[in-house]
């Protein structure tokens, strides 16, 4: 018989929680006092004594909760809050190509585009070109293993090789419901008439007008002729 079989249930002790008595004494709560000395808290970032960032994850053991430890290269968080992991890899990647393409931008004319036409035939050309080069880059593929890095890659490349080939699909379709090459025939035709007109109200006002109409057409197709050779 065992010593607590005549002891009454409602006077057995407790059970100890052996995991929560172990945090408690070896790894207090420290997320009421201050952080380090210092260090700064700006814009939700903590920054160390030499100004660099620091990793800011939530810590209960650290003062003030927050995690004082070094971010991984090119990382927000240190290693033991996801610094290594693959989506913060993805990230960095992401927020580090939109700054070169930020920088790149910048270097461009962002003025107002005045032929809209042309600019999106200029455009459709871009797509086809990044479309042909996605080929280029999956010809050159020797193999698919997806369980090494280069498998990685390899998938990363068919994936941008198929969604260039139904955004050139996509922006062909839209070109042709466009109609898009008789608009810019007849915005051509348009232009070259108006700089007929202005060609012989420059002959009139110098004096030399051209009232033959055979002679007047023959001057259009010459004048056309030599504009045709201007580059654009």
């Amino acid at each position: 018989m065992s010593d607590h079989d005549d002891q009454d249930p409602g006077e057995l002790p407790e059970p100890i929680d052996l995991d929560a008595h172990r945090n408690r004494i070896e790894f207090p709560d420290r997320s009421g006092e201050p952080i380090r000395d210092g260090y700064r808290v700006l814009d939700s970032v903590l920054y160390g004594p030499n100004g660099k960032p620091r990793c800011s994850a939530k810590a209960r053991k650290a003062p003030g909760g927050i995690c004082h430890s070094s971010p991984v290269k090119n990382q927000k968080r240190c290693r033991m809050h996801g610094g290594t992991s693959p989506q913060a890899k993805k990230r960095e990647s992401r927020e580090r190509v939109h700054e070169e393409l930020q920088g790149m931008v910048s270097q461009f004319d962002m003025g107002p585009v005045h032929d809209p036409l042309n600019a999106l035939k200029a455009i459709a050309g871009e797509v086809i070109a990044w479309k042909d080069a996605m080929r280029v880059k999956v010809e050159e593929l020797d193999s698919l293993e997806y369980s090494t890095d280069y498998g990685e890659t390899a998938r990363a490349i068919v994936q941008l090789f198929e969604r260039a080939m139904d955004r050139a699909g996509d922006f062909l379709f839209k070109i042709a419901r466009l109609n898009i090459d008789e608009r810019l025939a007849a915005v051509t035709e348009r232009q070259l008439a108006m700089i007929e007109e202005g060609f012989f109200a420059a002959l009139d006002e110098a004096g030399v007008p051209v009232l033959n109409l055979d002679t007047r057409e023959k001057c259009a197709v010459a004048f056309a002729k030599h504009l045709s050779v201007i580059p654009a």
